[in-house]
């Protein structure tokens, strides 16, 4: 049966129709990111052209807009030192022991039925005081759907007071790859107040990571959605040049934390770095790593300790992190620890 216009409008809303009914502007948002990530599916995979922006960062390919088909990394990384991949001088040496974090909140992981297929990871009861805790969509790398992949880390984040939703069931990956509206299903719940039993949730602070082809996962669901206000990108960066253009779209501060000239996004991220738009604050930093980082050592390794700082500077303004990311001087900083800083417009 042919339904009536704006039949939908209702459905989707869930409302009983009433006259003259006008829509939110919070609705009118909410359809055109629905309507235009359905689109998508239906146009095919995505082809740059200087001056084409699409409404949002969606693709038929894992990762989104500014990524790529796994089966041509290859193509891009050949004739570089990431071509042949490894580990660095930084790679942990093996797999460190599960813990509740080294923050003053004890997390752990788990998952939520307001939100199938994610893993979250939060403090394991909410943080006394009312603490503000901003909320982090997680992509994982090769965009696997396994919540569980990146446990150390996010548990080492989630224990400093925030609610992180990983892709995918902490069950091991199921064999399918995760799409940019995998991150924004995560976000709508943060929005709508799914989290709320974790503590405080802050959704004017959200922030979209993830590693590889996750990283790009998470630019392409921050891409036009202003509800995203850090981007953090792991060990990756735009793969094809033609690509490089999207970034004049950019508008919150991004940061990528790469693993020396073993690893893919090394090479990529200096470039993206170079082009975003002028004034928009950027952080770059590279620790000898390879692709793989430091995430499987005992809270994350050193990667953990400088995600932890970027937010905590970010998102809470906190003058001793900002410290450690900025300042080489100051104790405990980055660049102790051997990664190669660079930032501009902060």
């Amino acid at each position: 049966m042919k339904k009536a216009p704006g039949t939908l409008i209702f459905e989707y809303f869930n409302i009983t129709p009433q006259k003259k009914f006008v829509p939110t502007h919070k609705m009118l948002k909410s359809i055109l990111l629905l309507t235009a990530a359905t689109l998508v599916t239906s146009q095919g995979q995505f082809q740059p052209s200087p001056g084409y922006f699409p409404v949002t960062g969606d693709d038929t390919i894992a990762g989104g807009i500014f990524c790529i088909p796994a089966n041509d990394v290859s193509k891009y990384t050949a004739g570089t030192p990431a071509a042949a991949g490894g580990t660095g001088s930084e790679s942990p040496t093996g797999t460190g022991p599960v813990t509740s974090g080294s923050g003053p909140y004890p997390a752990a992981m788990g998952t939520d039925p307001g939100l199938p297929n994610h893993t979250i990871y939060a403090p394991k009861t909410p943080p006394a005081g009312n603490l503000s805790m901003p909320f982090i969509s997680w992509g994982n790398g090769a965009c696997q759907t396994d919540g569980s992949q990146y446990r150390n880390l996010l548990t080492e984040i989630a224990s400093h007071g925030y609610v992180v939703a990983a892709d995918g069931l902490p069950t091991g990956s199921t064999g399918g790859q995760s799409k940019v509206q995998d991150s924004r299903d995560s976000i709508n719940w943060a929005m709508k107040g799914g989290a709320k039993k974790y503590g405080n949730i802050d959704t004017s602070k959200i922030a979209s990571a993830g590693h590889s082809c996750g990283g790009l996962e998470a630019m392409s669901v921050g891409y036009h959605d202003a509800r995203v206000k850090l981007m953090i990108l792991f060990n990756i960066a735009i793969f094809m040049d033609e690509k490089r253009y999207l970034l004049q779209e950019l508008k919150v501060p991004v940061a990528w934390l790469v693993g020396g000239e073993k690893d893919m996004g090394f090479i990529t991220s200096q470039k993206d770095y170079k082009l975003l738009p002028a004034g928009l604050p950027a952080y770059w930093a590279s620790l000898d790593t390879g692709h793989g980082g430091t995430f499987s050592a005992t809270n994350g390794g050193k990667q953990g300790k400088a995600a932890v700082a970027y937010l905590q500077w970010q998102f809470r303004g906190n003058a001793t992190a900002k410290a450690t990311c900025l300042d080489a001087k100051s104790k405990g900083s980055l660049v102790s620890d051997k990664w190669n800083v660079t930032y501009k417009n902060w």
